[in-house]
């Protein structure tokens, strides 16, 4: 690995934090978890600690764990517009979805957050499966999710044609001539295909950094090569460093044989983190806040996740395999779901242990311990490239990456494997791309 290539780090917004009940503890009201003022609180110690990016997740639809605890319930692209007013340097990923959006529209919102962020911005591709999100949006069922796929292939390559559709110096501003704009330099991309049809020229301001950067977090087949063809960035999860490995390697090979520089394709997979003084310490504080989680909570999410009904799991019993249905019998998305189920069957997790391992995050390795020991994690698979970097995802927030950015920074910065100050001023410089 060259010395010169840092972590990347981007702060997880989990609204009062990963494991979902800090809302009950803590000193603000519950009402705070949801307000802009906390999301302003997490965006500035994340960049007080130099961090790349703070990351929004969304969805269309309320979920099974929206019910009780703190949830994105702010539109990310206004979240992150607010952000950028209020922040300075770190990134602002904004999550979207291809399955319920408009092209036309998502590429002008996109180039109108880049323009007030002076390029800080980066677009989180999501293929939105499940029946829910459907009925939100006119529909009775999700598309099948090869069309799905094959609708967000044209929707990227309609929106990043919109992006390029402006060359440099569209922009004049002439007070001589009188011209503001030159229509010489802005072109329509003539857009017919399967599902969309768009002509342009594109209404927006001009991109001062090329585009936003694209990521994508499909876990499935369909989701990693679509990432690997158009994303620069990967989110994925991990219970372990081999299969993260893996994953790297996969996504390199896919890259390559699009036609694309391997090295220009970032893995950052989650990283769950409890810090404390001590081990034992952070332990004590993951068992804490777990048990906050009332067992009905913990029940109906486990019930959500495994797509079954809540009286049909039992927290003192083990783990009804027989009746939980199939990948081909779940109409959402499917990738996590598999991850989450082959490590409850690998680590032989009974009901309750299952249910309290998704209350503590899911799947996503975790590290609960000291901050030299979440450092020597994050050192191990940053230099085995197993990834590129992290989204850091704190118990509690900000309080928690409060304690990261104190403790954890400080020592990977020791270490040579991150900023002592910010070296450019876009998410693309940041994560050199």
């Amino acid at each position: 690995m060259s010395t010169g290539r840092h972590v990347i780090l981007n702060a997880n917004l989990i609204p009062g934090g990963t494991i979902g009940s800090p809302w009950r503890r803590a000193a603000p009201d519950g009402e705070h978890f949801v307000t802009i003022e906390h999301y302003v609180d997490v965006a500035r110690v994340a960049e007080r600690g130099l961090l790349d990016a703070v990351f929004l997740a969304d969805s269309p639809d309320l979920q099974a764990k929206d019910w009780n605890s703190p949830s994105r319930l702010l539109d990310p692209f206004i979240a992150q517009a607010v952000l950028a007013a209020r922040t300075e340097r770190i990134g602002l990923v904004v999550t979207a979805t291809t399955s319920y959006s408009d092209p036309y529209n998502l590429a002008r919102q996109f180039a109108s957050l880049d323009a007030v962020s002076h390029g800080r911005t980066g677009w989180n591709v999501v293929v939105t499966g499940g029946d829910a999100a459907a009925r939100n949006h006119s529909l009775d069922a999700a598309l099948p999710k090869q069309q799905r796929y094959e609708r967000a292939a044209e929707f990227l390559e309609v929106v990043t044609a919109l992006w390029d559709s402006w060359e440099p110096g569209a922009l004049v501003a002439d007070r001589g001539s009188g011209r503001y704009l030159d229509p010489a330099r802005i072109h329509p991309i003539d857009h017919k295909g399967a599902h969309f049809r768009v002509e342009g020229p594109f209404k927006a301001p001009p991109l001062s950094d090329g585009r936003p950067v694209v990521i994508q977090a499909g876990a499935s087949t369909h989701g990693v090569e679509l990432g690997a063809r158009t994303a620069d960035a990967i989110y994925s999860a991990h219970t372990d460093l081999e299969s993260a490995q893996r994953r790297r390697g996969e996504i390199r090979r896919l890259a390559a044989g699009a036609g694309r520089d391997p090295d220009t394709v970032k893995l950052l997979p989650g990283l769950i983190i409890v810090l404390a003084d001590t081990e034992e310490g952070a332990r004590r504080r993951e068992r804490e806040l777990t048990d906050l989680i009332p067992d009905h909570v913990q029940i109906a999410n486990l019930a959500a996740r495994l797509d079954m009904h809540a009286d049909e799991l039992d927290l003192d019993a083990p783990i009804p395999w027989d009746k939980i249905p199939t990948e081909a019998e779940v109409p959402g998305s499917r990738g996590q779901r598999a991850v989450f189920l082959e490590f409850v069957r690998r680590r032989g997790l009974d009901t309750r242990g299952a249910a309290r391992l998704l209350a503590a995050g899911g799947v996503h390795v975790t590290v609960v311990g000291t901050p030299e020991q979440v450092a020597d994690h994050i050192e191990t698979w940053f230099r085995s490239g197993a990834c590129d970097g992290f989204n850091v995802m704190m118990d509690e927030l900000p309080s928690g990456l409060e304690l990261f950015v104190d403790t954890v920074v400080p020592i990977l910065q020791r270490r040579g494997l991150f900023r002592t100050e910010y070296a450019t001023t876009t998410l693309r410089g940041h994560y050199g791309l």
